[in-house]
């Protein structure tokens, strides 16, 4: 899969505010720790992928007892891995690029 150049510039654009955030972070003197930028760019690169190619999650079938219920569900369960699969795929393509940006961005900025 290739990303847009409208992805990419987004990518770009939100990689600048963090790096720019992270610098004005580390100018007061606070130190954050690896996890906290690890899981804001998860939640990031989250937003930008549904933003760009939201999910569309399929109907559950309706059921009228128990025993219907059981089979229904699981078949759905299996309908709904789909789209959530796609749906990862493109967010971890955007997490790896926007942490190649931000990692890059930080390096050129505490480099001077």
């Amino acid at each position: 899969m290739e990303l847009s150049p409208e992805i990419l510039f987004a990518i770009g654009l939100v990689a600048s505010v963090v790096v720019w955030l992270l610098r004005l972070v580390v100018k007061n003197g606070a130190e954050l720790p690896d996890w906290v930028l690890t899981s804001g760019v998860y939640v990031v690169s989250g937003v930008l992928a549904f933003f760009f190619n939201p999910v569309a999650l399929p109907p559950f079938p309706p059921f009228a007892d128990l025993a219907q219920f059981i089979p229904l569900f699981l078949a759905w369960i299996g309908d709904l891995l789909v789209p959530l699969s796609s749906f990862a795929g493109f967010a971890a393509l955007v997490y790896q690029a926007l942490l190649k940006k931000i990692l890059d961005g930080v390096a050129a900025r505490f480099k001077k």
